[in-house]
């Protein structure tokens, strides 16, 4: 009779032998039971691996990168070989850093300095405009006279202003006055404000700026429940003008004349012949019909002159204003840092021209023209 074994019993018995068998007995590759071995022939093997290598080649054509073509961008970017091969060290760093500091530093204290000036020069307009007597100015204007202050911004200030005035000349900023005669030379320019005129008169314009704001303001004061002799009958507006910059050039008449009569510098300086400038006749700012050239209504009620000239500069030279009255005439000649007030449309008067003279304090001179307006809004 047959013992029969378990198939437990022969697994294990096959485990106890494979593991104390000898070294030889033992295979590199497992050993797969019902599974027929293969055998790989070296001919074989060597065409397995010949057809791969001609996959990866084939492979490998086919995502061969192309060739990177140079920006158009880089060709304005100098070559590294032309860069000079040199790099800033740290001590050339912190020099350059520390020169654009001082750029920033230097701009910035120039930009305070201009804010400064500026605030300076509309407190002293304002100061002085306030100091002026008011009384007087309101019975000038109802009387249809004038009244004239001197001294009124001091010499520092009328010469930057009238510096202001030779220098937009000079830069061709200011256009020849036809009306005032081809050998007149004088050149005027509009004061609009803005930030490219500022660039260039800057006095001048907070000059007007707070003679519009503080001087109709304090004329307006003055006419509230006073006396109506005093009071113009209407408000001044206070946020609004029109004004303008004259300048008179001596050496551009002299070249005009000259150009013009076929004289020599000698020969005009001789003659004193100032026959061409004819004097104007006498008139209001404001036109009889009351209207501006665009048919508007002319708003412009109070004028301001504000004369600015060297010193030496008299009567003789010109450029002064004459008012009539009751056919008597009033001359007024253009000293420097002098103001002179009338109503624009009741007082009569006439500019004169400006003629200079051949001397130290009679080569140029310049006015600012302010005209208050009425308050129409």
């Amino acid at each position: 009779m047959m013992n029969c074994i378990s198939p437990l019993a022969v697994l294990l018995l096959l485990a106890s032998a494979n593991a104390f068998a000898p070294n030889f007995i033992h295979q590199r590759t497992p050993l797969l039971v019902g599974v027929p071995k293969v055998t790989v022939t070296d001919t074989q093997l060597d065409a397995k691996k010949k057809d791969m290598a001609q996959k990866r080649k084939k492979r490998g054509q086919k995502f061969m990168p192309k060739k990177m073509e140079r920006p158009a961008a880089l060709s304005e970017v100098p070559a590294a070989d032309d860069w000079g091969g040199k790099t800033q060290s740290t001590e050339e760093k912190v020099e350059t850093m520390k020169k654009g500091e001082d750029e920033v530093k230097q701009q910035a204290a120039a930009l305070i300095a201009t804010q400064r000036d500026s605030v300076d020069a509309l407190t002293l307009v304002r100061k002085q405009i306030e100091s002026l007597p008011v009384d007087e100015m309101g019975t000038a204007f109802a009387s249809s006279s004038h009244a004239v202050f001197d001294a009124v911004l001091g010499d520092d200030m009328a010469s930057k202003m009238r510096s202001e005035a030779q220098s937009m000349f000079d830069n061709n900023k200011l256009e020849l006055d036809i009306g005032a005669g081809l050998t007149s030379a004088e050149y005027a320019s509009a004061i609009k404000g803005g930030q490219d005129q500022y660039l260039d008169c800057p006095r001048s314009i907070e000059y007007v700026v707070s003679m519009t704001r503080h001087l109709s303001a304090m004329i307006n004061k003055s006419g509230e429940g006073s006396d109506e002799s005093k009071s113009l009958g209407f408000r001044l507006d206070e946020a609004a003008s029109m004004a303008g910059v004259r300048f008179f050039d001596r050496k551009a008449r002299m070249s005009s004349l000259a150009l013009l009569l076929g004289k020599t510098a000698e020969e005009l300086e001789e003659s004193h012949d100032n026959s061409d400038l004819n004097k104007k006749e006498f008139g209001f700012v404001v036109s009889e019909d009351g209207k501006i050239d665009d048919g508007k209504n002319d708003l412009r009620r109070l004028s301001v002159l504000y004369f600015t000239t060297p010193d030496g500069w008299d009567e003789e030279c010109g450029g002064g204003i004459t008012f009539e009255k009751d056919g008597k005439e009033v001359s007024v000649a253009a000293k420097n840092d002098r103001l002179v007030l009338f109503s624009s449309d009741k007082c009569s008067h006439r500019m004169e021209p400006w003629v200079g003279a051949n001397r130290e304090g009679g080569e140029s001179g310049s006015v600012v023209i302010t005209h208050l307006v009425r308050y129409s809004r």
